[in-house]
Parts: C-alpha cells; structure tokens; sequence
C-alpha cells in the first residue's frame, strides 16, 4: 500500500493540533461548522484570470443558486461548459466550500464551470435533492448556445450526483453530455470493501463519516431498487457518455469507483480513470497545502479539459 504524500502527513496533524475529534453524536451544525473551517484551513487562492459570478435558477421546484467560473482564453468557440456538483456528503458543502477547486478547474480546463448550491439533506430527502439538480443541469444546458461540450461532473457526493443525472439525461434524451467526470464518486451505501476496511479510520473521511451521510441522505431507503439512491442500481450503464473517472489510493470509496469504472467499460462507455495512490479522498480542496495533490489537481483538470473538447467532436 502506498504511504500517505508526506505533505499531508503535515497537513493532517496540523487539523488535528487546530480541531479535536468530533463526537459521534456531534449535531448537524456543528459537522457543518467543523467541515467549513476545517475547508478554512487549506483555502487556497483564486486564480487572477477566472470572472465569478453568482445567479439564480428559477426552477419548478424552486429557486436554485449558482455559481459561474468563467475561465476562458477566447481561444474557441462555443464556450465548453461543465455542469458541477459539490461533494460533502450531500449535507456540509456548498458553492462556498468548492469556490477555490471550481475556478481552478474553469482556469485549467478552460471552461465555464457552473457549481450548483443544489438544496442539502437532512432538510431535504433524496427525490428533492436528485430532482433539483436534474432541473438545474437542463436549466443550464438549456441557455447554453447550440453546440457547446458540456460536461456533468462532481466529487464524492457530487460526482454520485452527477453520474444520476446523466443516466436521466440518457433515459429522457434531455440533452447531449460530452463528457461525465466522476471524482472519487460515492455509488452505494455499502461499507465492506476493502479499501473501506483499509480506511475505516480515514486519513481525512472514514468510514462512519460515510455511512452518518447516507443515512441523511437515504434514510430507511438506502436498500431501494432506484437508481437515485445508488447509481449502480441503473437497469443498464450502456449509453453514458464518456466517462473521466478519478479515484483516491488512500480512500473509503477507491474501491466503489474502481468497481463503478470496470461496470461502466463492461456496458461499453468509454472510460478514462486515473488513481492517484498516495493521495486521500478530498483531495481537491488540499492543493495550497501539497504538492503532489497540486500537480494531481492540475493534470485532472488538463484531462477534463482535452476529454471534453475531444468528445465534442
């Protein structure tokens, strides 16, 4: 098994000396404020060329914010677009928490990013939370010109809502994905992998972190035959788009997005995965604090970037 980057070593012990363990019955805002300044800690700075901009979707199931990271160079046209969910567990991220990895990734991969503040659980059951971010991914593939790549892509929780959203897209022939990129996806409330055995006690996210998500997320319904709760319980994979799958060497889920990737080829989508070993789940916010996950962050971008614009044609 491959050690830790030595970086976040330092970078652990470092949370660990600012934040004492959380209880297991820590309430819901506290994991909130604990996750917003633990995200404090390793906020890395804004690249000077992408433009912000926030706006509001007017949705049938309400009003849904977004944030737009404008990263292009005016090399091309149209503007390739990713659509993009948030990960924390479907409970503690927001636009917010994602803001520095989103415009890194509209400065690398040289698109408009549009990060969804989907609505969160536990105040919202999963139909509302899967229902929401499909209104919003045709909202915004709907005003994008004719003819621009877009790509669905998320991490963690995002990434699993990302994947439901283009198996709808596929199903109801809603609009065209170019690409979907899954970063160390979540696809099913199961905890008996190796890797979960592995990383039962993280580093970063364990494996009771996971499981407290889903029952937010799920509930009593985390055994139901629906492809909203876990996308791998689909009728069938064939159809996705091409898939940019990222897993984590030293994470919970690495073995859940190795098994989602090889069930994803066996249905004959067209999968890119890399692994990155000595890295942990949530890797994406960790850049100002490592190296390696720096460089990790930068090379997947590039990919999303190339993919997306080698899929559009």
């Amino acid at each position: 098994m491959s050690s830790l980057d030595p970086e976040l070593v330092a970078y652990f012990q470092d949370v660990a000396a600012h934040f004492a363990p959380l209880p297991a019955d820590a309430s819901l805002p506290v994991r909130r404020g604990r996750y917003f300044s633990v995200v404090g800690l390793s906020k890395a700075s804004l690249p000077s060329s992408v433009t912000i901009n926030d706006v509001t979707l007017d949705l049938p199931c309400g009003s849904v914010s977004a944030r737009l990271f404008y990263g292009h160079d005016d090399s091309d046209e149209p503007v390739p677009t990713i659509i993009y969910f948030h990960g924390g567990g479907w409970v503690i991220g927001n636009t917010d928490t994602h803001t520095p990895s989103c415009a890194k990734l509209a400065h690398d991969a040289n698109a408009l990013v549009v990060s969804v503040d989907y609505p969160l659980a536990p105040e919202n059951d999963w139909r509302a939370i899967t229902e929401a971010c499909w209104q919003a991914a045709c909202a915004i593939a709907n005003d994008r010109p004719a003819g621009t790549p877009i790509a669905i892509m998320g991490d963690s929780a995002g990434a699993h809502l990302a994947q439901i959203v283009a198996l709808r897209a596929r199903d109801e022939s809603a609009f065209h994905i170019a690409l979907q990129a899954l970063i160390y996806p979540c696809i099913e409330p199961k905890f008996d992998t190796p890797s979960y055995e592995q990383f039962a006690m993280g580093p970063g996210l364990t494996r009771a972190d996971m499981q407290w998500y889903w029952q937010q997320f799920a509930g009593n319904d985390q055994g139901a035959n629906d492809y909203r709760i876990a996308p791998n319980r689909a009728a069938s994979l064939a159809g996705l788009p091409p898939t940019y799958l990222v897993t984590a060497g030293l994470d919970p889920l690495r073995d859940d997005g190795r098994a989602h990737g090889s069930a994803l080829k066996a249905a004959n989508v067209q999968v890119t995965h890399e692994e990155f070993a000595t890295l942990p789940h949530g890797f994406l916010r960790m850049t100002k604090v490592s190296r390696a996950t720096h460089d990790a962050v930068t090379q997947s971008n590039q990919t999303i970037g190339r993919l997306l614009r080698q899929s559009s044609t």
